[in-house]
């Protein structure tokens, strides 16, 4: 997706389900190539939990 984000590691995409809608944020946590790569991915805190989880409620 490069040049179409702000971001070349995270991107929104969307089911258009007319009912049920869904909206997904897509982040690349992949092995980092350089240094500054290997930095970033050290300062990120990608764990989840059931708090995180929107319900719709």
């Amino acid at each position: 997706m490069r040049g179409w984000t702000n971001s070349d590691r995270m991107m929104i995409a969307c089911c258009n389900d007319g009912t049920r809608p869904v909206i997904f944020r897509i982040e690349r946590i992949d092995i980092s190539e350089t240094e500054d790569e290997r930095a970033w991915l050290e300062r990120q805190d990608f764990s989840n939990s059931a708090e995180d989880a929107y319900t719709g409620a």
